[in-house]
């Protein structure tokens, strides 16, 4: 094992070996009074102010920052007005929305989510990527990416009928899966630097694993409803959520469940667990747990005769 300190680290490295994800790994990490991150060997090596020097783990470290780039955000994280999910764009890409509506409870009155507001049906009619990436994310606007989680087509070409007619020139090429945003990019532009830190070593980023779950999470509900033999689902759990008064608090998730169909009467609905308190951090797992057995989600506000069951 080589025992010469790098003191200058790649982009990759750069973006690996922080103080954040140091303390990610190692929860005792004090990352006050930091004058140089440096590698040697097989450890990462944070030097003080005062000269002293501590070694971490750099294996440790790698899983920590795969780990945050593959972290699954709360169920609203990604949602644009009115719970509205990715947007089929061009390309095989949506637009995934941030979350403005739901960070708080006037966040439906920031400039942002008052964007995404105006152009959410928009989007569709600008087939230009970099118009698309300049609205969504930009020095003056930050409401949104733009993800193809199963690659980027690229358009037909023109037929040429001077060209050799076996030749498929209508067939579209399909890339790797791709994100606008900066972590992904980043990521593929220093591709083979990340691959030779980390093993096995693929770009991805939260939108990713967000996107992916929400599809899984629509194929799921579909089941349900599918499974009900008239085709009209009467297994049915309506939900709201009342975002937090700040930034620090978490919010309110409700559900109500009935088995006389999403069109029952209110008095046909009952309250799911009335004792306990549910979050944003709970919708995952309880709306893949009301798929699994047989119950389809409505959000309440598609209802409205429940509209007088949970005060705002």
């Amino acid at each position: 094992m080589s025992t010469q300190t790098q003191l200058e680290l790649n982009a990759a490295q750069a973006a690996i070996y922080t103080r954040s994800n140091i303390r990610r790994a190692f929860q005792d990490f004090d990352d006050t009074e930091v004058s140089g991150i440096y590698l040697r060997g097989d450890d990462c090596l944070v030097v003080h102010r005062d000269g002293s020097e501590q070694a971490y783990n750099r294996e440790l470290i790698k899983v920590a920052y795969t780990n945050y780039t593959h972290r699954l955000k709360d169920f609203f994280s990604y949602l644009g007005p009115n719970y509205r999910g990715p947007s089929v764009w061009h390309n095989n890409a949506y637009v995934l929305f941030k979350g403005w509506n739901y960070s708080h409870a006037l966040g439906h009155l920031t400039s942002n989510a008052k964007l995404q507001a105006h152009w959410a049906d928009k989007f569709i009619h600008v087939s230009d990527t970099n118009k698309v990436l300049h609205l969504l994310q930009s020095d003056q606007t930050d409401i949104g990416h733009l993800v193809a989680p199963d690659g980027l087509r690229i358009p037909n070409r023109p037929i040429d009928f001077d060209s050799d007619m076996e030749a498929d020139q209508s067939a579209p090429v399909v890339d790797k899966p791709w994100c606008s945003c900066g972590s992904y990019q980043r990521q593929l532009s220093n591709v083979s630097d990340f691959a030779s830190e980390i093993e096995g070593f693929k770009p991805w980023c939260i939108h990713m694993t967000w996107f992916n779950k929400y599809r899984e999470l629509l194929c799921k509900r579909t089941e349900a409803r599918n499974a009900s033999p008239s085709g009209t689902p009467e297994k049915c759990v309506s939900w709201w959520y009342a975002p937090p008064a700040d930034h620090i608090s978490n919010g309110r998730f409700v559900l109500l469940y009935t088995n006389s169909g999403a069109q029952a009467p209110l008095s046909h609905w009952r309250t799911y667990k009335p004792k306990d308190v549910f979050t944003q951090h709970d919708a995952w797992d309880l709306f893949f747990n009301m798929c699994d057995v047989g119950y389809v989600p409505f959000p309440g506000t598609a209802l409205p005769q429940l509209k007088s069951a949970v005060k705002k």
